[in-house]
């Protein structure tokens, strides 16, 4: 790497503002700032700004690349989680230990628990995550409450120290420095890139000192709020009307530069000035209504005064009594002439001669027979030159008994009594017609010009208002009596058209007055002093108000040269400038070395540095004119292919990275890129601590195959549930089929260990037991086949043929031979033989001496092997 990357950021730091460069130096020598870090900046930020401090901060101390130790962050151990609690189907106060070094495995079929414990793990570590509240840690969905919490246990050098852990909480920063890959982290390397998060060469100071300005900011700004906040236009003073007087000119030109004797210069006013804006007023005053306006409202006060006088006459209590009594003499009237209809009519064959209703239809046919029927003739006709007349309401022939009838009825028409009743209804009609309408009285626009005459007469106002309420309601008393009915008027009211008459007369002289004002310069003049006054007087009364403004632009301009000072852009830009020169082709080209050992080079992916503020980000590169995401190209295999070496080259490239935790790397993968996963990880396991769930035991396999290839003895660790709760770690270790050779020994020897002491007690218990432990040697003899004689050239539930190491294998004819007895005799003591005893139980010492036999056995064709490999120099590996 061309120059360091150490000495450019000594370079661009001094041409930083003071605290910058001091911030520089404390992120130098520290890997978290203390709240006090952020409160001396703070302060040394304001003083630059113009604040004034109640103490001042401390001095400067420009960074130096003296201060920078490495960039190296103190390395931790992950030793385990312990006392779980509420974590999905976890059994209370579960437990998991790793290795403090190199490789742990842990194995377990699905729901044995391992999900909970990698999910307590990706939320108290470093993890890729698109939503936060997708690391949410549920309690067991079936039972169980309580807060979901745990133990991180690790070792930052100084003894194992305990972390606290409760689900949703964020992560602890000493845990930051493990990541944590999963299913759910897998396709956000995909299709997000990589996330360098710490820096190598000290590269991370730019970013970080981002990070303190984003952490500023917010302070700033949140402190911006509470002193000025919305509170500048607040102060605003409220004119009557927006206006080029020097007042408000002067208010709309206020700024943080403006003096208290500018303010009290311009906001000066005292009696004098009141005195001249009441003179400038009453001149201005003839002018300053409109006529027309005057005129109108002439019109309506004298049309209303005249009103008054009339509903005052026509609706007082007696011309009320008498619409009353001519109401009652028509209805008496009537009640009369219609009882002189019933004794008259009383042998008619149909009641009711003589009611409204007859006399309704009576007059109908009386105009039918005049104007159609018989015209010219006197109603009612009885007889025509021809013979009978026809009744004009049946048309039959009119015959004497009818015609008899229809003289009755006229001479009952022509009687003095209906002729006095109708007469006295005629009159009640003419009332009613009569009755004054009291449009202005009732109009909608009443209380319009009401309000015009109480801005002028309070009390006058009052009483009109009073009268008209009154007036309408004994003009409503007046219809209902002439209609019959009984109604209680409101109390008269005094009628004030006399005074609403004097008010016409004050408003006729205000209008003459107006005609007598005549326009000229001067008004303009008068028009133009009388505003700057009444603006200035305004501006007097708001000094307070000024001020307060004046004292918040100061405050504002300060925090806004104060939110300058923590702007990011032009750290951001030398950032990922220094990322460029000094670790984009690192990535780069780690990234496409991770992509060959996963062999997915035919993939047409790269990465490209993005712009980032607070980490290097590094997009994925789909190699293709679709505007589709990688997930949307890629297979489900090959994007965990892509995604693990996204994820490798970010924890290889990053600054203090510690332990890594994988889960279930090889999901979707075939076996072939199994194989070399196994590879890529337990070669990572030389470089640090790697734990990994898996639930494939067939990767499980491989891994610790890779991992002993490359001289590490993998710690593993196998999980399973029962009905009850899951996360158990079961005592014996690894499963069977899960141990190598050498492993399935040291089980054979560790479950034998009391054979000697059952054979004394229980021969029948031993022989069973015995039996058994044949068939483990007989599974172990097997693995050997493929482990040791043919060193997992070709493996079982594995595709994978490693022909190159065919040098390894040689079987001579005496070691063939002691195999062949060995498997022979563990096959003879693990299967089922005859009752008789013709095949006689081995004793201890004898099973004892069997395992030592294939101990040597295993050691002799190692050795076999190894020397064939020497022999045949042409087949060995090259570097």
């Amino acid at each position: 790497m061309a120059g360091e990357p150490i000495d450019d950021i000594e370079a661009w730091s001094a041409k930083l503002s003071p605290w910058r460069q001091d911030c520089l130096r404390r992120l130098a020598v520290s890997n978290e700032l203390a709240e006090n870090d952020f409160s001396e900046l703070l302060g040394m930020i304001k003083q630059s700004a113009g604040f004034t401090l109640d103490s001042a901060p401390p001095a400067v101390v420009p960074f130096s690349k003296a201060h920078f130790n490495g960039g190296k962050h103190e390395p931790i151990v992950l030793k385990g989680i312990a006392n779980v609690e509420n974590v999905n189907r976890l059994m209370m106060k579960a437990s998991l230990t790793f290795c403090p070094k190199a490789l742990t495995v842990i194995y377990g079929r699905n729901g044995s628990g391992k999900s909970g414990f990698v999910r307590i793990l990706r939320t108290a570590c470093r993890t890729r995550i698109e939503n936060p509240a997708k690391l949410k840690v549920l309690a067991d969905v079936y039972g169980g409450g309580g807060p979901q919490t745990a133990e991180i246990i690790i070792d930052a050098g100084k003894g194992d120290t305990s972390i606290a852990w409760t689900s949703g909480m964020p992560a602890s920063p000493q845990l930051m420095q493990v990541a944590v890959f999963d299913t759910l982290s897998a396709q956000l390397y995909v299709d997000g890139g990589n996330h360098i998060r710490y820096l190598p060469f000290g590269l991370a100071l730019p970013h970080r000192l981002n990070t303190v300005c984003l952490t500023l900011k917010e302070r700033l700004e949140a402190e911006f709020e509470v002193a000025v906040g919305n509170k500048v236009s607040l102060t605003g003073i409220a004119f009557s009307q927006q206006r080029s007087t020097r007042a408000q000119q002067f208010e709309r030109a206020l700024s943080k530069d403006t003096t208290d004797a500018q303010i009290d210069q311009a906001a000066v006013f005292g009696v004098p000035d009141q005195a001249r804006l009441d003179e400038v007023s009453s001149i201005l005053s003839a002018g300053a209504a409109a006529a027309v306006d005057l005129a109108a409202l002439v019109t309506w006060v004298e049309s209303i005064s005249s009103e008054c006088e009339l509903a005052a006459t026509a609706f007082n209590d007696s011309s009320l009594d008498g619409l009353a009594k001519l109401q009652n003499s028509a209805a008496a009237a009537r009640k009369v002439a219609a009882l002189a209809a019933s004794e008259l009519f009383t042998d008619e064959p149909l009641s009711g001669v003589g009611s409204e209703s007859w006399r309704a239809l009576w007059t109908a046919a009386r105009e039918y027979s005049i104007n159609d029927a018989y015209t010219g003739r006197d109603f009612p006709v009885t007889a025509i030159e021809e013979g009978d007349a026809a009744c004009v309401l049946c048309h039959q022939p009119l015959l004497s008994d009818g015609a008899a009838r229809m003289q009755r009825f006229q001479k009952y028409m022509d009687d003095a009594l209906d002729i006095a009743a109708t007469k006295a209804e005629a009159a009640v009609d003419a009332a009613m017609g009569g009755i004054a309408e009291l449009k202005l009285l009732r109009a909608s626009d009443f209380s319009n010009h009401l309000e015009q005459i109480r801005k002028r007469e309070s009390k006058l106002a009052d009483e009109l208002s009073a009268f008209q309420s009154a007036a309408v309601e004994r003009r409503d008393s007046a219809v209902a009596r002439l209609l019959g009915k009984d109604t209680h008027p409101a109390q008269a009211a005094a009628s004030p058209h006399a005074a609403m008459k004097d008010v016409a007369t004050k408003l006729k002289d205000e209008i003459s007055a107006l005609s007598k004002a005549e326009d000229s310069r001067e008004r303009d003049k008068l028009v133009a002093e009388k505003v700057e006054l009444e603006d200035r007087k305004i501006l007097a009364a708001n000094r307070t108000k000024l001020i307060t403004r004046r004292e918040l632009l100061v405050t504002k301009a300060a925090y806004e040269k104060a939110l300058a000072e923590v702007q990011t852009r032009g750290i951001t830009q030398r950032a990922n400038e220094l990322v460029d020169t000094h670790l984009t082709k690192a990535v780069v080209s780690r990234f496409d070395d991770e992509r060959e050992r996963f062999d997915i080079t035919h993939l047409k992916v790269g990465l490209s540095r993005k712009s980032g503020q607070t980490k290097a980000e590094f997009d994925v590169d789909p190699g293709t004119k679709l505007t589709k995401v990688t997930s949307d190209i890629l297979s489900e295999g090959e994007q965990r292919a892509l995604a693990l070496a996204g994820f490798l080259t970010e924890v290889a490239l990053t600054d203090g990275s510690g332990p890594i935790v994988i889960d279930d790397p090889v999901s979707s993968l075939d076996r072939d890129r199994s194989f070399k996963v196994a590879e890529r990880l337990a070669e990572e396991a030389c470089q640090r601590q790697v734990v990994v769930f898996t639930h494939d035991i067939v990767f499980f396999n491989e891994l610790c195959r890779a991992a002993e290839s490359v001289g590490i003895d993998p710690v593993t660790v196998a999980l399973f549930s029962d009905k009850n709760a899951a996360g158990k770690i079961d005592a014996a270790g690894m499963v069977w089929k899960g141990l190598n050779v050498a492993k399935r020994i040291g089980r054979i020897k560790q479950d034998s260990a009391h054979l000697v002491k059952l054979h004394a007690t229980s021969p029948s218990t031993y022989e069973f037991q015995v039996k058994n432990l044949y068939g483990r040697v007989r599974d172990t003899f097997e693995r050997a086949v493929e482990e040791v004689i043919f060193r997992d050239i070709v493996r079982r539930g594995s595709d994978v043929v490693q022909t190159q190491l065919l040098r390894f294998v040689a079987l001579s004819d005496a070691l063939a031979i002691r195999f062949h007895e060995g498997m022979t005799r563990a096959n003879t003591h693990s299967h089922d033989n005859p009752a008789a005893d013709t095949v006689l139980v081995p004793t201890p010492d004898e099973f004892k001496a069997d395992i030592a036999a294939l101990e040597k056995l295993i050691a002799d064709l190692k050795a076999e092997g190894d020397a064939a490999e020497s022999l045949r120099p042409q087949m060995k590996l090259k570097k």
